[in-house]
């Protein structure tokens, strides 16, 4: 293994780790075989009850490059904010615990932000485990602040920053979607990216957090999208963000007029020169009319007259049906 033994090095991969020990060790590897070799990486368990912490020791013996941390139970916000008080580098890369980063991630990914000048940036993803296939994420900053109120603009094992960001906005511990309410804090205030490549592999299984605490997670999401919502548009209606809500949501609009304000907030965010987000807007403007169908043949009307303002076709060259 190549090893690093600088007291600075460039950057610090900082992995929270709870009860993974299935996955750990994949972890662990996708980070130790990275063609950039000049890191620490920083583990730290979060008080885990499984052969977990055994895993991490086996390895931290191996490559002194792994700085291993061991904590009562809490939070993994709390995990991460201490890996980085620990930090020594200049780049911060997070890890997840059960996911995999392929061997150019780290190299690719700090050339990327160097040549953009970004603040911070993450990177395409694809899927494994109970579900394949890759997920699209916007490369752009400003389409990743529109697509971000409607969901996560970018993926947090993708994720590499400047360290001193952090130091400065360190997670929020009291959140079960701590990269969501992360990225609507950072959003307005520095500038994001996404490299336009599959750089991790996220692992798709039964006890990820998403499914433990879907309930909880649900709930902050709705808080900080509003949040977020105001801090761009500080001066919109309500009625206007609660049609853009149930959009997101996927809930039926409650009425004709304000489906036709979903319409028009779709429209506006599609005006812009990314294909992908476009497209992204029109098929939610398919599914909300869809969805709302119960309000009458007005529906349909109201759909056509929004579905010829997006500019995005179908493969055949038209546009779906409803």
């Amino acid at each position: 293994m190549k090893q690093s033994h600088k007291s600075t090095p460039t950057i610090s991969v900082v992995m929270p780790v709870y009860n993974c020990a299935a996955f750990v060790a994949e972890a662990i590897e996708s980070i130790l075989v990275q063609s950039f070799a000049d890191f620490e990486f920083i583990i730290v368990d979060d008080g885990s009850t499984d052969g977990t912490p055994d895993t991490i020791r086996d390895y931290a013996r191996q490559d002194k490059r792994i700085r291993p941390f061991f904590l009562e139970h809490s939070y993994a916000a709390r995990a991460t904010n201490i890996g980085v008080r620990h930090a020594r580098g200049q780049w911060f890369a997070r890890m997840d615990a059960d996911d995999l980063s392929l061997p150019h991630r780290l190299e690719t990914e700090l050339a990327w932000i160097k040549s953009t000048g970004v603040d911070l940036c993450g990177s395409q993803a694809g899927l494994f485990g109970k579900r394949e296939g890759v997920l699209w994420f916007p490369e752009d900053h400003d389409a990743m602040q529109r697509e971000l109120l409607f969901r996560i603009c970018l993926p947090h094992p993708a994720v590499i920053m400047a360290l001193s960001i952090l130091k400065e906005y360190p997670y929020n511990e009291f959140t079960y979607t701590d990269d969501y309410e992360m990225w609507t804090r950072l959003a307005p205030r520095f500038r994001m990216g996404n490299v336009p490549e599959v750089l991790v592999h996220c692992r798709v299984h039964q006890n990820q957090t998403v499914n433990v605490h879907m309930k909880q997670i649900r709930s902050d999401f709705k808080k900080y999208r509003f949040s977020y919502f105001y801090t761009l548009y500080p001066h919109t209606p309500l009625p206007d963000y609660l049609a853009l809500a149930r959009v997101s949501d996927r809930q039926p609009m409650s009425s004709i007029a304000e489906l036709r304000r979903a319409g028009q907030w779709l429209v506006e965010l599609a005006r812009h020169p990314d294909p992908l987000l476009r497209e992204k807007m029109v098929r939610r403007w398919q599914k909300t009319c869809k969805c709302s169908m119960a309000l009458g043949d007005e529906c349909e009307a109201v759909f056509q007259k929004y579905r010829g303002q997006f500019d995005v076709a179908d493969e055949n060259g038209g546009y779906d049906d409803l």
